[in-house]
């Protein structure tokens, strides 16, 4: 999301970057799902009998999230309510990094 750079030397490339930044508004609570993971029990996966809670070194009753999906919005004339969806979690069915246009 962040505009070319005048030139690819380190220190214009970051102004770039800080630039993005302090455009992004701040994230609000509406933006944002967290959530943990729990046992499935897909047959054939032992891995899938075991929920976050259910490993022994996590506290009982933990509500650490393992997974969060959040709304971003840059506030700049060429990204004006275009959203920037990030997802991250643990124990999630593969492994990607993916950038969708829609």
């Amino acid at each position: 999301a962040m505009e070319r750079p005048t030139t690819t030397h380190p220190e214009d490339i970051r102004y770039e970057k800080v630039k993005v930044l302090r455009s992004t508004r701040t994230l609000q609570l509406k933006d944002l799902i967290l959530g943990q993971y729990v046992a499935s029990h897909i047959p054939g996966n032992p891995e899938s009998n075991i929920g976050y809670q259910d490993d022994p070194t996590v506290p009982k009753g933990s509500k650490t999230p393992t997974f969060a999906s959040g709304v971003f919005f840059i506030k700049n004339e060429r990204w004006d309510g275009v959203p920037f969806v990030l997802k991250c979690g643990k124990a999630l069915d593969g492994r990607k990094a993916e950038i969708r246009i829609q």
